[in-house]
């Protein structure tokens, strides 16, 4: 069987696609936001989340400094403004939310904002923060999550809602079917 090298700059890409959240923090009156598709649960008890973030980006400061943000799960439908988050820091646009038509407010449990056009939400506080090469992993207790009442991931007119992210400003999403493996 034939074999062709990838690159280790198109590694991650072997697991894509991913779906998109959006994470969100908020310290000393600065507001960022941006998507996410490197982000996993990994405990149920006590509820916690991973995702790796570059060191570089504002809402990474952000989060380090207050110690808290929110994971905001957002339709396909927002995809336009899913993107703009992804290709504007909020240290050069200090209202990009805002700018790309989004409403915040802060959430029930934590300062951080949440995004109100959101499916679903996890508000989260800072659990670790473990350097892993360009990224951090950042992991998150979650002590809030809450939906729209439409949203359930095993109906299909919500579940292919989600945008997934193929790689760069490729996205796609799930069709409307799926497939029950019998035990």
């Amino acid at each position: 069987m034939e074999w062709k090298k990838i690159s280790f700059e198109e590694w991650p890409y072997i697991l894509h696609p991913r779906p998109v959240a959006i994470i969100a923090s908020e310290y000393d009156g600065k507001v960022s936001a941006m998507p996410a598709s490197w982000i996993m649960p990994v405990s149920r008890d006590p509820p916690v989340v991973a995702m790796a973030i570059s060191k570089k980006r504002f809402t990474y400061e952000l989060i380090i400094k207050s110690r808290e943000f929110s994971v905001n799960i957002l339709s396909r439908d927002l995809l336009d403004k899913i993107h703009y988050l992804g290709c504007v820091s909020g240290r050069d646009e200090p209202n990009k939310i805002a700018r790309a038509g989004l409403t915040v407010v802060k959430g029930r449990k934590i300062s951080s904002p949440i995004i109100l056009k959101s499916l679903a939400v996890a508000e989260c506080i800072l659990w670790n923060n473990i350097e892993a090469g360009d990224h951090n992993i950042v992991v998150g207790k979650i002590v809030e999550t809450y939906a729209k009442p439409e949203f359930n991931v095993f109906d299909e007119k919500v579940f292919n809602k989600v945008p997934l992210h193929v790689g760069r400003n490729v996205y796609t999403y799930p069709v409307e079917r799926k497939f029950l493996v019998e035990e």
